[in-house]
Order: C-alpha cells, then sequence, then structure tokens
C-alpha cells in the first residue's frame, strides 16, 4: 500500500482513555466535542465496531451525546461501503469460480465470513485475494478487459501483488497476492499455507479461507509491517480470532516461530491485553515472550498512551529504525537494515533496467 506523507498527531490522552473506555463497554468520564470524535473514530476505524458492541447489549442509548450519533455514522458508512465492495467482489469472486481459480480470501474481506455478523462492524479497505502464481495474469489480464485500471507498488514484482480498481462506478480496490510474507520480514511454506486453506463462501461465492493459525501468524505479521496502528480494527480482529477460534497455544507459538512472528505476536498480545485487560491467553503469552534484553528493547518503543500501542507516523523516519526490532532474527534484521539503505541505489538501477512486464500486458 502507499504510504501518505504528512504528520498526523494522535488524539489527547483523554480522548484515547474515552475510546478504549468504550471499547471495554463502559460510559467515559470525559467529555468531549462531535468534532474530534469524528476524527478519532476515523483514525481508529472502530465507530462500527462500537455501535454493534452497545447495539448487542442494548445499551446504545446510554451512549454519552458526543459519542451516539458519530458512532451511529461510522456504523452505517461502514455498512454501505462494505456493501458496495461485497457487490463488486460478487463480479470478481463470479469469474474467478466460473473459470475454476482457486482463490483464498484474506484479511477483512475473511473476517466478515466468520467473525463478524454485522456488515457495519468492521471497514473494509479493501480485498486481499491469494491466487496460484500460475493464474496471475489471466485474473489480470481478464480485469483489465472489463473496465479495471491496474497498479503496482515501487518494489513489483518483488512483492508478488498488484492492485485492481474499477474505472467508474464504486471505487473498491482488490489486491492479488501470489505469495505471502516478504523478504527478512515473514518466512512461509507457500504449499502448506495453500494446503492448509478450508472451504467457505462470501456473498454466495465459493472461496478458501486460511486455517485460523495461519490467519493468525499472517495477521500479527501484517500488524508488525504497519506497526501496530494506528487504527484499532486489527487488534479488535485479533480479539474476535481468539474469542472464536480458542487456538492451541502450543501449536501457535510453534507456528510463531516457524514464521518468524514471535515478537509481532508477544506485541500484539501486548496490545490486546492493554486495551482488553486479561483477554490476552496467558499461556500463549508465557510461551513466545521473548528474554530480559529483547524485553527491554521492546519497552523503550512502546507507547505509553491508552489507546496505540506505537505511535509512529507513516511518514516518519522513525519506522526505519523500528522494523528491524520487530523482527525474530538478528540476521533479518540486518540484512532488512541493509536492504533498506540500499534503497537510493537500488531505485536507481531500476531505473537503468528494463521495467518488468505487468501482469495484465500482453506477452511480447
Amino acid at each position: 500500500m502507499p504510504m501518505t506523507s504528512g504528520r498526523r498527531e494522535p488524539p489527547t490522552f483523554e480522548l484515547q482513555r474515552s475510546i478504549v473506555t468504550l471499547l471495554r463497554g463502559e460510559v467515559p468520564r470525559e467529555t468531549h466535542d462531535a468534532s474530534v470524535v469524528v476524527g478519532c473514530l476515523r483514525r481508529y476505524e472502530c465507530g462500527g465496531y462500537l455501535h454493534a458492541l452497545w447495539e448487542r447489549d442494548g445499551r446504545r442509548g446510554s451512549l454519552p451525546a458526543a459519542w451516539a450519533e458519530p458512532i451511529a455514522r461510522a456504523h452505517r458508512k461502514t455498512a454501505i461501503d462494505n456493501l458496495g465492495a461485497l457487490g463488486e467482489f460478487r463480479a470478481v469472486g463470479e469469474y474467478l469460480a466460473r473459470q475454476r481459480i482457486p482463490f483464498v480470501l484474506l484479511k477483512g474481506a475473511a473476517y466478515l465470513t466468520e467473525l463478524y455478523d454485522d456488515p457495519g462492524a468492521r471497514a473494509l479497505t479493501d480485498i486481499d485475494i491469494l491466487v496460484r502464481p500460475g493464474d496471475v495474469q489471466r485474473v489480470a489480464r481478464h480485469l483489465a478487459a472489463s473496465e479495471y485500471e491496474g497498479s503496482v507498488d515501487s518494489w513489483y514484482p518483488e512483492s508478488r501483488r498488484f492492485e485492481m480498481v474499477r474505472a467508474t462506478g464504486t471505487r473498491c480496490r482488490f489486491e492479488f497476492h501470489w505469495h505471502l510474507g516478504l523478504p527478512h520480514r515473514l518466512r512461509v511454506d507457500q504449499e502448506a499455507l495453500w494446503e492448509g486453506t478450508r472451504e467457505a463462501q462470501l456473498e454466495g461465492i465459493p472461496c478458501r479461507l486460511l486455517r485460523p493459525k495461519d490467519a493468525i501468524l499472517y495477521h500479527v505479521g501484517h500488524l508488525a509491517d504497519h506497526y501496530f496502528g494506528p487504527t484499532l480494527k486489527w487488534i479488535i480482529d485479533l480479539r474476535e480470532m481468539l474469542s472464536r477460534w480458542k487456538p492451541d497455544p502450543a501449536a501457535l507459538a510453534s507456528g510463531a516461530g516457524d514464521w518468524r512472528v514471535r515478537v509481532a505476536l508477544y506485541l500484539a498480545l501486548r496490545h490486546l491485553d492493554k486495551l482488553f485487560p486479561g483477554e490476552a491467553p496467558g499461556e500463549l503469552l508465557q510461551r513466545i515472550t521473548p528474554g530480559p534484553a529483547r524485553r527491554t528493547m521492546l519497552r523503550r518503543i512502546v507507547s505509553h498512551a491508552p489507546a496505540e500501542l506505537m505511535a509512529v507516523d507513516a511518514g516518519s523516519v522513525r519506522r526505519f529504525y523500528l522494523r528491524p526490532q520487530l523482527l525474530d532474527s538478528p540476521w533479518d534484521a540486518a540484512l532488512l537494515s541493509l536492504r533498506v539503505m540500499s534503497r537510493p541505489a537500488t531505485q536507481l538501477l531500476r531505473r537503468l533496467r528494463p521495467a518488468a512486464p505487468l501482469p495484465w500486458e500482453p506477452s511480447s
């Protein structure tokens, strides 16, 4: 995903404390102006979840006035946006099913099938889909011929993904992957990943989902890539995964070691426990808690604010200092640091050599 520039200050300590209080099902003591509440809900992307939470408990009428209407509006907007995105998914999914192209739904769209009963409870930014490498060109060319515009990031083809968005109408983005995990960040056995997928349906379209263990590991790896925020929807996703799936602690800890996301899982559980005390599984935390030296290092980079684990702006150079510290392997951390430092030279070399063909371009 492209990173936006420009610093965005996090909400005040009091406002963050109020949002956490609401997430815990309690009424905040502080009062806030409705305009700052709207900005807070936009940053944390949890208005729809709060609406569903308080509606489920039959206490929506007890919400403070400054929160009630912004939360209701956030829920309505999320529901409308999601239904539009799911409508676009039907067209794409029907083509994949018709052509017998196996695909795996990832992240938000997958979570709507089994973690959230209310389509307005969880915001979709885009729809992520994993396909086999051999199906990439067929999918991309069909969509390009169906009035979709394609784009790739600056690290294509190494990133092994591309985006498609319809040129007209709604603007739901589809991000197609044909390999999960970036170099020196995640180590994923791609064949084992596919073999562990499960049959499912979304909007009546047959698809596949990652098995729960793999979905959690991929999720926390994604969280680390985004420095665990600022959105809170991802940590709420983790809360729902652990509550509904109840994964085996030993298997999940072992898998985190195989994927090299033990530190990411540990920090995600720390964030979960910060927002929802007592909900991080104790046995799992015990199995993946790093040693004293690593814990000391991690304490220096986490935030003391009530809602956020790391206050890292998308455009901040601090990201390049933090990212290696979120990796399990010191060797991976060193290689990633070298990769970042060599970016100017790498970008120059990219401009000097022929560009890699885009997935939707005809073969030469």
